[in-house]
């Protein structure tokens, strides 16, 4: 689908199983930045979860037996999505000016859906996609071509500083830390107003050293594929958020992104499925071009990277739009973890709606985590317990359920 004269963005359109005349439009996009929305699709919330054996097996829990799902490789340059060599310097404004004319050009394409209920979600860096293209949306809406109802995202990259501090210190907690080079971080790093960043790098890339020395810190209580792999992109925001501010970038080792539904290597088995010229055909993608899970040649600005988003929340949520916002948070991960988005959701300053503090939500009996609900509804977050960085990877049902509740406007 172009987005402008150079641009074009791969999509993929699965329609709901319930009722697709009816039921909300979803768009999802995986973070990075640079990291492909079929990660998404094909790893974490889709129908189809490619095997070890090059062939498709069904997902129990995808988001699309309940919504329209569309899944989008965004910006131009990542997967099968494509642009000039101009087009792969990007960041946050212009990431939110693409996704706006990529969703104009979807509902013309199928305007069967041009009213419906439309929602945006995301995870990981999606933490800036999101609020920056609900920002483009309603500031430029007046005619409604749009009927944007809010947006959820999970394990937000909201905060540099705040979600680097909560980076290790999940992973100190979890014992992948030694306590005396965590606490030398920790008072020389992270509790000092005056920062050595010459020494901060080097002890925060032995930290990192460490972490993802057999570690899975996307998800800290799970294995990762012992397997060789090509797979090393998926580091893109772990080795971003380390940069300090004079550019220098701090340095971990290899190891695969999980992909864990009690398959750690499900990464793995996509690269070689999506990467036949039968699957880009099916898909009607180009076939010249290799699909990587995310793009060595978008070229993200580092300065939209430590952007604080937070205030956006409080443009949002206070502007009349009258949206419904979700952020989740499994507390498994240590990338973005949760007491990193603790640490600025809490102070936006609104109240938690009486009687809805920090209770439990359940599945199958078992408790799924615990919410809280902000300034009327208009805002809630909640926890998913045991489950990593990709929420819908790690606890399927629970991540069903949890949008469920949100479409639904139980929550």
């Amino acid at each position: 689908m172009p987005v402008s004269d150079t641009k074009n963005i791969f999509y993929m359109y699965i329609e709901s199983e319930q009722s697709p005349v009816d039921d909300p439009v979803v768009l999802w996009t995986n973070g990075g930045p640079g990291c492909s929305g079929l990660l998404g699709l094909f790893t974490e919330q889709g129908p189809f979860v490619p095997q070890a054996d090059g062939t498709v097996a069904y997902n129990d829990y995808s988001w699309n037996k309940i919504a329209n799902m569309l899944f989008v490789e965004q910006p131009a340059g990542v997967g099968f999505s494509y642009g000039s060599d101009d087009d792969m310097h990007t960041g946050d404004d212009q990431a939110a000016v693409d996704n706006h004319q990529l969703i104009l050009s979807f509902l013309e394409r199928y305007p069967d859906v041009k009213t419906n209920p439309f929602y945006i979600t995301s995870e990981s860096y999606g933490g800036h996609y999101m609020p920056t293209l609900a920002k483009e949306i309603v500031d430029n809406n007046a005619d409604g071509a749009i009927n944007f109802k809010g947006f959820a995202v999970g394990n937000p990259y909201t905060n540099a500083q705040t979600n680097k501090i909560a980076q290790y210190t999940a992973s100190y907690q979890h014992g992948a830390l030694p306590a005396p080079l965590f606490n030398k971080w920790l008072d020389k790093c992270a509790r000092r107003s005056i920062i050595d960043f010459q020494n901060c790098t080097l002890l925060e890339g032995a930290m990192m050293e460490k972490m993802t020395n057999g570690i899975n810190p996307y998800a800290l209580d799970y294995p990762v594929c012992v397997e060789d792999s090509a797979s090393r992109q998926a580091l893109t925001l772990m080795h971003k958020i380390h940069e300090s501010t004079d550019g220098e970038k701090t340095e971990a080792s290899a190891y695969l992104l999980p992909v864990e539904n009690y398959e750690p290597c499900a990464e793995d088995f996509l690269l070689a499925w999506i990467n036949t010229d039968e699957t880009k055909e099916a898909m009607h993608a180009k076939t010249d071009i290799t699909w990587g899970s995310c793009s060595s040649k978008v070229r993200y600005s580092n300065k939209d990277m430590q952007k604080d988003m937070a205030p956006l929340y409080n443009y949002l949520i206070d502007g009349g739009f009258d949206l419904n916002i979700l952020v989740y948070s499994g507390d498994d991960d240590s990338v973005c973890a949760t007491s990193g988005t603790d640490a600025w959701i809490w102070d936006l300053g609104y109240d938690v709606v009486k009687g809805k503090y920090w209770k439990d939500w359940k599945v199958d009996k078992q408790v799924a985590g615990f919410v809280s609900h902000f300034k009327g509804g208009a805002m809630t977050y909640a926890t998913v317990h045991g489950a990593g960085h990709e929420v819908p990877t790690y606890k399927p049902k629970q991540a069903l359920e949890l949008l469920s509740k949100y479409l639904s406007g139980e929550w």
